[in-house]
């Protein structure tokens, strides 16, 4: 897939597999023994008595739980992962094969996967962040509310699973988020949301909350369903590198500030780094510094760089053979031309480009063609100034309303909890900034 460090399990068959999980339940019921399979439909009774026990019987219940793994990556070559990262991905995998919910794609992704830099041996562990995308939040719900009924607060419980659904597509960014359960004795903070919007936030950067999010380097623990999610996911890091370049004055730069501007993106216009607290301050530049972050940069963006009209100064003294090495301070450079900004701005998600027109309509003339009106924006000496304000003004309504609902999804207890860890590292990332 399109995310760094993507891996997929093995499975047996050439195209799909199926893979059967079953869980025997015993426990005294009625006169009668029963197996039952709700996830594929069918029930076999069958009523036995006993002349000897007839106030007493052993009912013995076995849920298989099916769940379709693709064995395609669509035409991507499967990666060895790094030694580290087979580790987490060994430790985390076992936790999607718990739940019974249906799930396309699943990665884990933020500091609890990705070591930061300054992360010490002796600082409290972060919670592990999960993304699983669902076809069907209903669905979802329904099942995971049977299975995991500890992981909803109270209220949502007795909103059920149409309830919880219709505030995670209603409210926020679209997605549910289940903070600080215990699975396999992990510490998981999971969010559920769509696929199909999902898919919309990756292409048209509607919320840029998840978006954004995934524009670094994450861990795949199940591949996409679809191949529709795929190339979302793909556009996703095409828009986000066609941005950085928009965003970067100079015309050459080191390889780490690249990394530092696709990363920053999604924090450019989250309240939580300005407030005390919210975010540690440091932590853009602590994602693309720590062990092994710089490798899954050029992992999810290394393919598209000369597609972009990036070259090195000095040749590609950072490439020996297929392996990408250098300390990150290697220089790139871009092109200066008007139609090379022209082509950044123009790669960019249907929802940024029609809030930076709004700028410049009032001064388009009747009959103005398109390729005129790109060069009046991109030639103004406002421009960056008015797209940066814009893509802080789509994140920031979005976090804004996701960080309210985060207080009705988690319930009060887990919230303060959540928010002290977070004041706890922005107190941190201040003394490391001194």
């Amino acid at each position: 897939m399109a995310m760094a460090f993507g891996a997929s399990r093995p499975v047996a068959s050439s195209c799909r597999s199926m893979i059967p999980v079953i869980t025997p339940r015993s426990h005294f019921r009625s006169l009668y023994s029963s197996v039952t399979s709700p996830r594929i439909g069918f029930r076999f009774d069958n009523r036995m008595r006993s002349n000897r026990q007839r106030h007493a019987c052993h009912t013995v219940r076995i849920s298989i739980s099916v769940r379709y793994y693709s064995s395609s990556n669509y035409g991507r070559e499967k990666k060895t992962l790094p030694p580290d990262q087979q580790a987490s991905y060994d430790r985390l995998r076992p936790i999607i094969d718990i739940f019974e919910a249906p799930i396309d794609w699943a990665v884990a992704y933020g500091s609890g996967v990705m070591k930061q830099a300054q992360v010490k041996p002796g600082d409290p562990p972060s919670l592990t962040d999960l993304l699983l995308s669902t076809p069907s939040p209903i669905d979802f719900h329904t099942l995971n509310l049977r299975q995991n009924p500890s992981h909803y607060p109270l209220h949502a419980r007795k909103m059920g699973a149409k309830g919880i659904a219709h505030v995670q597509e209603r409210w926020g960014a679209g997605v549910w988020y289940v903070t600080d359960v215990k699975i396999n004795d992990i510490s998981v903070k999971y969010g559920i949301i769509s696929t199909p919007s999902l898919i919309t936030d990756l292409a048209q950067w509607r919320t840029f909350y998840l978006s954004g999010r995934l524009h670094k380097p994450t861990l795949s623990l199940i591949h996409p369903s679809t191949p529709k999610l795929q190339e979302a996911l793909d556009t996703n890091l095409q828009s986000a590198l066609s941005l950085a370049l928009l965003l970067i004055r100079e015309e050459s730069f080191t390889e780490d500030e690249l990394w530092e501007k696709i990363a920053g993106l999604s924090y450019s216009g989250d309240p939580r780094m300005g407030i005390p607290g919210g975010e540690n301050p440091q932590k853009i530049r602590n994602i693309v510094r720590g062990p092994g972050a710089r490798e899954g940069f050029r992992d999810m963006y290394g393919r598209y760089l000369e597609e972009k009209g990036l070259r090195w100064v000095e040749g590609e003294k950072n490439v020996e053979g297929e392996v990408w090495t250098g300390d990150g301070e290697g220089l790139l450079c871009k092109p200066t031309s008007l139609e090379y900004h022209i082509e950044l701005f123009s790669s960019l998600p249907t929802n940024l480009r029609q809030s930076v027109f709004k700028h410049f309509e009032p001064r388009q003339d009747i009959g103005t063609s398109e390729k005129e009106a790109l060069k009046q924006v991109v030639q103004d000496t406002k421009f960056n100034s008015i797209i940066s304000t814009e893509l802080r003004n789509i994140i920031r309504t979005s976090a804004l309303r996701q960080s309210v609902k985060g207080l009705f999804t988690a319930g009060f207890t887990k919230s303060f909890w959540y928010a002290l860890a977070k004041f706890r590292k922005w107190l941190k990332g201040r003394e490391g900034g001194r």
